[in-house]
């Protein structure tokens, strides 16, 4: 008789779990995604663009994500500051992600990590996560002091949870930077549409942050 297997173990097994930071990646896509199904984060999508100045991108060390997160974003003219929750001040950034953010055109060399409190935070800052449990913690330790968003949620495929790739393959790194870049090509065009203080001007930089995540190289799968 053929054993009975768990439903996410099934499909973790029919895909490239790879492109997700491996099994346990997958399978909190698969959660988040469902989650997003029933509603859970439509919140995070409603936000007030107008009222906006920076972007302040949160993960655990910021030592990877978010400072990649951040670059790309200043790079494309838009204010913007990264944080860890749960970081050691003044860390460099990972060696691997300093590689593959240059293989993007990002240089993350003088990056240092800042742990995140309300200090960090101002007013119009528009706070930017990766993972739904990020946004449980930093609503509970903000409150309403500013909004939050999952960044995965604005780009298509859907990608709520974007897996942290401190100690995984090139390639995933590669492929959480592309998510990281489609996301941040919608926010831009959010707030340029509407007249965010951040993002005055700039129709050049649309153009360029969607050349970025629809070159070829960095298709990103569902």
């Amino acid at each position: 008789m053929r054993p009975l297997r768990d439903a996410g173990s099934e499909r973790a097994h029919m895909v490239d779990v790879e492109l997700y930071g491996g099994k346990r990646g997958f399978l909190e896509h698969i959660r988040a995604r469902a989650l997003y199904a029933l509603g859970a984060y439509h919140s995070s999508q409603a936000i007030e663009w107008a009222a906006v100045e920076r972007l302040a991108f949160v993960c655990k060390g910021n030592i990877c994500r978010s400072p990649y997160a951040s670059a790309r974003a200043l790079s494309l003219g838009i204010a913007a500051a990264s944080f860890g929750l749960d970081t050691r001040e003044g860390s460099e950034a990972d060696p691997a992600a300093l590689k593959n953010s240059a293989i993007r055109g990002m240089d993350l060399s003088s990056h240092r990590s800042a742990r995140l409190d309300a200090t960090g935070l101002a007013n119009g800052d528009l706070v930017i996560v990766f993972e739904p449990v990020h946004l449980v913690e930093i609503r509970r330790r903000l409150g309403s002091r500013a909004p939050v968003s999952l960044l995965g949620i604005w780009s298509r495929p859907l990608q709520p949870h974007i897996h942290d790739p401190y100690g995984q393959s090139d390639r995933y790194f590669q492929r959480c930077f592309s998510v990281i870049d489609a996301n941040i090509a919608k926010l831009v065009e959010h707030m340029a549409r509407n007249a965010a203080p951040a993002a005055k001007d700039l129709a050049p930089e649309i153009q360029r942050a969607n050349a970025v995540h629809r070159n070829p190289c960095h298709r990103t799968p569902d």
